[in-house]
């Protein structure tokens, strides 16, 4: 107990370490209009916004309702914030791969390979990634829930019952009737895997693609009863049967009246249904494949730094870490031979529980690539699902392996601290790589503008204090960046604790001449500058103040 809480505290300090340089000190893009709506709606309003918006995620907004009820006016708390929640998501990995891999040392080293993964840039960095963290929660328990429910075995109780009433009717020689009372063992993971469902797909409609994981979990219980009873097994079953395409049914249906549509938007403002290409397709499903390995099939912008651009000797290590992963498989493999060249009719069982949490494991994280693969390009943050169900499977085929070979003790003891061996250099190796790609966040698509939103908040709001600002006009002498007047009139409401910013906004000028003298001899504004090349601003209110009084005319 007590090393696991260790290894609990390692993997909270590490996720702060490791993400010790992203900051959200103001915000930006997507996050800035969440926030001016949650600043101006009603409760309701925010959370089920019927027919405003192309997409219905109450759940995901009702959590950043309360996100941003949290925090309130410390809009650099957003990035702590965002930790925080991306500890919990590694907390789950750790105990999902406790529980398949029956070891402290595999989860542990997921859970850090998890954290340290570039894939959560996007979750860390943008106060709109808790919708990424939250989806990312649901998925991975609706995961767990399947596969416990599929490897509980199926009750056999009420079995006896079949056949002694069959024998006793067929005594009189009336015709016997199937009873339906097989006890419904372990539906509580099945159910509560569907109510995560509805969570999920509430969250992000993404996640709709994860319907089939309910009916291969109830078709591998089906195979698993015996012949006799199979026809029994569906009719006592049939709500479960029916249940997951009729939640489906009322999502859609749910979808179709808030947004008028059924086939979920796409990225950017595009629509699926315009510009999907099964080419296309298939090569994001390509690229998604290659970046679990560690390979950056994209470009600059959407993956910080591209293959083509990655120096050769990351390139070998992430190579390494393939081949690593490879002997890991290969050994799993041979593991799966002999379990199914063995004449222990127990082997046989045990090779088709294993063949099912595999297989459930790939169609989820299949599913999850498939989804993300239909529109028009591949975002990093949208492989971090699949990348830990990958840990997941890694995990969970070492403790096949490790079973199969008799346990930790003795020789078969060594060979299992050599598996894990293999297992630590892999994470060593994809922790290395990562952290090198991290270095180059800065070309990501929206890193430079959250940059400048950071600098316009550290040389406004860090520099005077909030209240030093707020009333007080800010002039930037021009406006090479493109900010919009979106930006100039919200920006600082935010920081705010009444949410209205007291009508303080930002004013575009080409240099100083067009300041209004009143404010100038004022002394009651802040003027910046921008600094193209630090993708910044900078105070200059003080230089601009301190020149004589006639400068501040036009023409003189």
């Amino acid at each position: 107990m007590a090393l696991m809480t260790a290894m609990l505290f390692c993997i909270a300090v590490f996720a702060f370490y490791i993400n010790r340089d992203i900051e959200i000190k103001g915000l930006y893009m997507d996050d800035l209009y969440m926030w001016s709506c949650y600043g101006e709606q009603s409760f309701f309003e925010f959370v089920f916004p019927i027919g405003t918006s192309t997409r219905f995620r109450p759940v995901y907004w009702l959590f950043t309702y309360i996100q941003m009820a949290i925090i309130g006016s410390h809009v650099d708390w957003f990035a702590s914030f965002n930790i925080i929640c991306n500890i919990i998501v590694a907390y789950e990995l750790f105990y999902i791969c406790r529980k398949l891999s029956k070891s402290l040392f595999l989860p542990f080293m997921s859970s850090i390979c998890y954290l340290a993964s570039r894939f959560a840039y996007y979750q860390i960095g943008q106060a709109l990634g808790l919708m990424e963290t939250l989806a990312q929660f649901f998925a991975l328990w609706i995961l767990y829930l399947l596969i416990v429910y599929m490897q509980r075995p199926n009750d056999t109780t009420k079995r006896e019952l079949i056949d002694r009433g069959e024998a006793e009717l067929a005594e009189t020689g009336e015709k016997p009737v199937l009873s339906l009372g097989l006890k419904r063992s372990w539906d509580i993971y099945f159910f509560g895997a569907l109510v995560l469902y509805v969570l999920l797909c509430f969250t992000h409609e993404r996640y709709l693609c994860l319907l089939p994981l309910f009916y291969l979990a109830l078709a591998v219980k089906w195979i698993r009863e015996p012949k006799a009873y199979k026809k029994a097994y569906i009719l006592e079953n049939r709500g479960k049967w029916l249940a997951p395409v009729v939640v489906f049914a009322a999502i859609m249906l749910i979808r179709m009246l808030s947004t008028g549509a059924l086939v979920p938007a796409g990225t950017g403002g595009t629509e699926v249904t315009e510009t999907f290409s099964l080419a296309s397709t298939l090569a994001y499903v390509w690229d998604q494949i290659c970046y679990i390995f560690g390979v950056n099939a994209g470009e600059n912008y959407l993956a910080a730094l591209s293959w083509q651009e990655t120096p050769e000797l990351i390139q070998a290590l992430v190579k390494v870490s393939i081949v690593v992963i490879g002997i890991i498989v290969i050994m799993f493999l041979v593991t799966l031979m002999l379990l199914a060249s063995g004449r222990d009719p127990e082997d046989k069982k045990r090779l088709f529980e294993v063949l099912s949490v595999i297989l459930m494991m790939l169609c989820f994280t299949g599913l999850c690539i498939g989804a993300s693969s239909v529109t028009i390009r591949v975002e990093m943050r949208w492989i971090y699902v699949s990348y830990s169900a990958a840990l997941i499977l890694a995990c969970y085929m070492i403790s096949v392996i490790r079973e199969a070979y008799g346990g930790t003790g003795g020789k078969t003891g060594l060979f299992y601290g050599m598996l894990c061996g293999v297992f630590a250099v892999y994470c060593g190796l994809s922790v290395y790589t990562n952290a090198f790609y991290r270095g180059y966040f800065g070309n990501l698509y929206f890193w430079p503008d959250q940059l400048r939103m950071n600098s316009l908040a550290e040389q406004t709001i860090e520099s005077y204090g909030v209240d030093g600002v707020l009333g007080k006009p800010v002039y930037i002498i021009g406006n090479n960046y493109g900010m919009s007047d979106f930006y100039a009139e919200t920006f600082f409401k935010p920081f705010d604790p009444e949410k209205t910013g007291q009508d303080t906004r930002i004013y575009f000028v080409e240099d100083e001449t067009e300041i209004p003298d009143v404010e100038l001899s004022s002394g009651e504004l802040i003027v910046l500058e921008e600094v193209p090349e630090e993708n910044a601003y900078r105070d200059i209110t003080a230089q601009i103040m301190s020149r004589p009084c006639s400068s501040f005319y036009r023409g003189s």
